[in-house]
C-alpha cells in the first residue's frame, strides 16, 4: 500500500533517511525538521500493519524551463530499510510518483541522483553540471576600483538576493523560483551574504560564502554586469590575510576563468542533477519551439516506465504558428511497432536530455543515441531555442 504519510510517522520517515544516507541529525534537528516538513509531500510504501517499509519525497517547486517558470516535481528522499530492498518497493514507488506528478498536471522532474545508471532505468537522465574553481590568492585578480560598495547581510535579507538572483535563474533551464522559506530554510542558513550595490544602492551581485580554516567557500556567485563582478571580487580579495584559496560554484558556461589575471587556475565540470519529462505532450505543447517556415516534424518516443508518452508527436509550424498531436503507440507497446519512415527515433531519456539543452539532437545521432534522416536531426536542432542546464540548489 502506498500512501501519504501522517504527521505522527514523520519521525519514522527522518529516521529511515538518517539510516539510509548514513547521516545523524541532533534532537535540535529533528524537532526543526519535523516543524518544517509537510507530511502530504511524502508518500510511504506501508505492510499489513502500517509498519513504514520505503518512502520517497515528492516537493512541489517552480523552475526556469527555456525562459519561464513552470511546474516541477522534486524527487528526493528515496529510501529503503535494508531488510525490505530487491523487492521491487523503489521501482512501485517511482511508478507511484510518474503517475502522481502527471495527474497533478506536472510535465518536469528533476532529481539528485544516488546511480545515474539506476535513475536512467526509470526514464531520468543526466541534464545539469555545474563547474567549479579552485584559485589561489596569488591569482586573484587585482584590486578595480568602483564606485559601489559591498554590504554584509543576515540570512533574513533574502528580498535583497531575490530579484538579482531570478534575473540570473531566468537564463538558465533548471534553476529553482525559490520561495521565502526555501531561501531560509536550504539556501541562507549558517551561510555568510555580501551584496555588492552600486553608488544608487541597486544591488548587482552577491556571494553566499562560507570560512574554513583558510580556505573561502562560495556556494553561490552571482553577478548583473562587471561592475557587480569586480566589486565581489575586490571583496574576495580583501580577505587574502585570512584565507589561501577559494573554491567557486558556477555554472557550466561561466567564463569566469578567462578574464582573471592568471588563468591558468584549476577548474573542473561535475555531473549534478537528473530530469525527465513526465508528460511528453504537454511538455512539447508548451515548449518555445521557433520556426518559420512551413514544416513538419515527427518524433517517435519509447517510454516503457511511463507509457502515456509512448508514441509518435508530429511538430507542425504554420505561418508561425505551431500545433502538436499525438499518436499514442498501440496498447501495450512502449513504441512504434514498425520502422518510422519520416522522423526521429529516440528514448525518453534522449528527449529530456535534448529538451533541457543538455545534449544536441546532433550530439546524440552522432554517438547512435537517437535515428532518423538527417534532415530531420537539422530540423530538430534548429527550432529548439538556446539556453544552458544549471541548479544550484540541491534536494
Amino acid at each position: 500500500m502506498i500512501r501519504n504519510l501522517q504527521r505522527d510517522e514523520l519521525l519514522e520517515s527522518i529516521e529511515l533517511s538518517q539510516y539510509a544516507f548514513r547521516y545523524s541529525l541532533t534532537p535540535e534537528e529533528v524537532e526543526k525538521r519535523l516543524s518544517n516538513t509537510d507530511p502530504m509531500t511524502i508518500y510511504g510504501a506501508f505492510d499489513q500493519e502500517q509498519r513504514l517499509l520505503a518512502k520517497y519525497h515528492l516537493l512541489p517547486f517552480d523552475a526556469y524551463f527555456s525562459g519561464k517558470a513552470v511546474k516541477m516535481g522534486g524527487l528526493a528522499g528515496v529510501a529503503t530499510w535494508p531488510e525490505n530492498r530487491r523487492t521491487g518497493l523503489v521501482r512501485k514507488l517511482l511508478m507511484h510518483a510518474l503517475q502522481t506528478m502527471n495527474l497533478s498536471g506536472i510535465y518536469l522532474s528533476m532529481l539528485h541522483p544516488f546511480s545515474v545508471s539506476f535513475y536512467r532505468g526509470f526514464g531520468w537522465e543526466l541534464t545539469c553540471d555545474y563547474k567549479m574553481y579552485n584559485i589561489h590568492k596569488k591569482q586573484f585578480p587585482p584590486f578595480e576600483r568602483v564606485e559601489g560598495k559591498v554590504v554584509r547581510h543576515g540570512s533574513e535579507d533574502w528580498m535583497t538576493l531575490k530579484p538579482i538572483y531570478e534575473k540570473f535563474a531566468a537564463r538558465y533551464n533548471g534553476t529553482l523560483k525559490r520561495t521565502e522559506v526555501w531561501w531560509k530554510n536550504n539556501i541562507l542558513n549558517k551561510k555568510q551574504i555580501a551584496v555588492y550595490k552600486n553608488s544608487r544602492s541597486q544591488a548587482l551581485g552577491y556571494i553566499v560564502y562560507s570560512i574554513k580554516e583558510d580556505e573561502m567557500e562560495i556556494k553561490e556567485f552571482v553577478f548583473l554586469d562587471k561592475e557587480g563582478f569586480t566589486g565581489l571580487w575586490n571583496f574576495i580579495g580583501n580577505h587574502d590575510s585570512m584565507i589561501e584559496n577559494v573554491t567557486i560554484v558556477v555554472p557550466p558556461d561561466d567564463e569566469m576563468g578567462y578574464f582573471l589575471g592568471d588563468p591558468k587556475i584549476h577548474q573542473e565540470q561535475r555531473s549534478y542533477f537528473m530530469g525527465r519529462i513526465v508528460n511528453v505532450l504537454e511538455a512539447l505543447k508548451d515548449y518555445p519551439f521557433t520556426c518559420k517556415s512551413n514544416v513538419t516534424l515527427f518524433l517517435h518516443v519509447n517510454d516503457p516506465v511511463a507509457e502515456w508518452n509512448a508514441g509518435s508527436y508530429s511538430i507542425s509550424f504554420q505561418k508561425g504558428e505551431k500545433s502538436i498531436n499525438f499518436f499514442p503507440a498501440k496498447t501495450g507497446n512502449s513504441s512504434c511497432t514498425v520502422t518510422p519512415q519520416r522522423g526521429i527515433s529516440l528514448n525518453i531519456q534522449e528527449l529530456s536530455a535534448i529538451l533541457f539543452n543538455y545534449k544536441t539532437p546532433d550530439q546524440l545521432y552522432r554517438f547512435g543515441r537517437i535515428s532518423g534522416k538527417d534532415e530531420d536531426i537539422k530540423l530538430l536542432q534548429s527550432i529548439l531555442p538556446a539556453g544552458t542546464p544549471f541548479i544550484y540548489d540541491f534536494f
